[in-house]
């Protein structure tokens, strides 16, 4: 059971860091955080801010590049 979690955590921080690359991976890194909540509810809870910032600051920048600003 404790592999099962561990394999969350490592899949939360591998959409993490593809969120940089694809911000749709966002939503995969929030899925795991989530689901690892019963393994380590501390910890998944900061994943989960972790995810939602990345998210959120990759889905700016990339409008941003959309509309030409930066």
């Amino acid at each position: 059971m404790k592999e099962q979690g561990k394999a969350l955590k490592v899949w939360a921080w591998v959409f993490i860091v593809l969120t940089i690359v694809t911000p749709l991976f966002a939503i995969g890194s929030i899925i795991c955080s989530i689901k690892y909540k019963k393994y380590n509810p501390e910890k998944a809870a900061k994943l989960l801010n972790i995810a939602i910032i990345v998210g959120i600051v990759v889905f700016v920048l990339n409008v941003l590049k959309i509309t030409g600003i930066i």
